[in-house]
């Protein structure tokens, strides 16, 4: 290597380390742990706090209505809405704002028309949070549920999901990155797959939106539900479901809310016209200081730091962590190496994972334990480094030689 090659590599490798030093001084909490959990819950912002904050002080010292308070909610409630598109690739009025992945998800799937001998194909692995609407689908309507394997890294997807499907299937419901093994799922193929059949791909992305690119029209999805206060940073109470304009006609109004009809377009008959976009979803209105806080969080990822680093990085510290803890003695991974990203999914000989949980976060290590399969998870956020892994690595290696 020349010496000006040499003098460029170094010249980038300093501007990345500056460019982690300066997120993590915007992530107060980077300075007390090794926050390995953002599975569950990103780290907050300091921007984002001070909005949040800013927001419940401008409701004590002026009132939380004024003349101007609804025009405000309005342009709110747009502004998050573009934000989650711009995320998601996707046409802000496809947008429907959520309180979490799991609203999201209920909304996709009870506003299909069910009827008895209808299928929906999942998969054991999925997030309660997916599953347990599928289940009630069963209860009410007598839908039959077809289980299946994906997730699981001694499955291949794509054939477990092509075995189970058949004509009468009306939805697919699976992970876009599964949250108990950490597998990222090739959704392209499944949801063309699921199309074949006369299906639609309904896709939990609470693991996935922020960690993993998400464009809704590339991955080929028909609903697509996401978490804020995860990857993306957010406040909790906060997320987006994306409904491809194409299939409104098919996922209908479960429940209704203020948004949910056109102005001027119903009658005290009871005829309405749907809105006309996503918000016809929407119920409730989200609390303005978390959708505004959910905005800061977003703008700061994308204007500052850029989504392809952040993927990049994502990924990068993954396989770090993955071959960094295969190296330790007694350490078993359950994440399929060639298709991961952020999530590490591993057992300790002897360990408990909720055990080793609690004792690491004695040291000073956030991550979580996981179940079916019974795991520990480490969550690889862009604002981690390399030397905490290594430190998380020994700290496992500390607690196993105390057994």
């Amino acid at each position: 290597m020349s010496d000006e090659a040499h003098a460029q590599t170094q010249a980038d490798k300093d501007a990345e380390r500056e460019k982690i030093a300066r997120i993590r001084a915007e992530l107060p909490v980077t300075q007390r742990y090794r926050y390995f959990n953002a599975g569950t819950n990103g780290p907050l912002p300091q921007r984002t706090h001070d909005t949040l904050v800013a927001n419940a002080q401008r409701e004590v010292s002026e009132g939380r209505i004024s003349k101007t308070a609804f025009t405000n909610l309005l342009q709110n409630l747009s502004d998050t809405r573009m934000a989650a598109a711009k995320l998601l690739g996707c046409d802000a009025s496809e947008i429907t704002l959520t309180r979490n992945t799991t609203e999201g998800m209920n909304i996709a799937l009870m506003g299909l028309p069910w009827r008895a001998g209808d299928e929906v194909v999942t998969a054991t692995t999925e997030h309660p949070g997916g599953l347990h609407p599928v289940y009630l689908l069963h209860q009410r309507y007598g839908v039959t549920v077809r289980m299946t394997k994906i997730g699981l890294p001694e499955y291949d997807p794509v054939e477990e999901l092509r075995a189970a499907l058949s004509h009468g299937a009306r939805a697919v419901v699976l992970s876009h990155v599964n949250w108990a093994t950490g597998m990222v799922l090739p959704v392209r193929e499944l949801a063309d797959l699921a199309h074949q059949a006369g299906a639609l791909f309904i896709c939990d992305a609470a693991q996935a939106a922020g960690m993993v690119p998400s464009n809704v029209y590339e991955l080929g999805v028909d609903a697509y539900a996401c978490s804020g206060q995860k990857w993306l940073c957010g406040p909790d109470g906060t997320g987006a479901l994306f409904v491809r304009k194409e299939r409104r006609s098919d996922i209908q109004q479960t429940f209704m809310g203020y948004f949910g009809v056109q102005p001027g377009m119903s009658d005290h008959d009871g005829n309405y016209v749907p809105a006309s976009g996503g918000e016809r979803y929407e119920v409730s209105l989200g609390y303005p200081g978390g959708l505004k806080g959910l905005q800061v969080s977003l703008n700061w990822i994308t204007e500052e730091i850029g989504w392809e680093w952040v993927y990049q990085r994502i990924a990068t510290l993954g396989h770090y962590c993955y071959d960094a803890l295969a190296a330790v003695n007694g350490v078993r991974l359950l994440t399929p190496r060639e298709r991961m990203a952020g999530l590490v999914h591993f057992r300790v000989d002897g360990i408990a994972p909720a055990d080793l949980t609690t004792r690491l976060d004695a040291a000073g290590f956030l991550i979580r334990d996981t179940h079916d399969p019974d795991a520990n998870r480490v969550s690889t956020g862009f604002y981690n480094t390399e030397e905490e892994i290594d430190d998380l690595c020994q700290a496992i290696q500390s607690i196993r030689a105390a057994q």
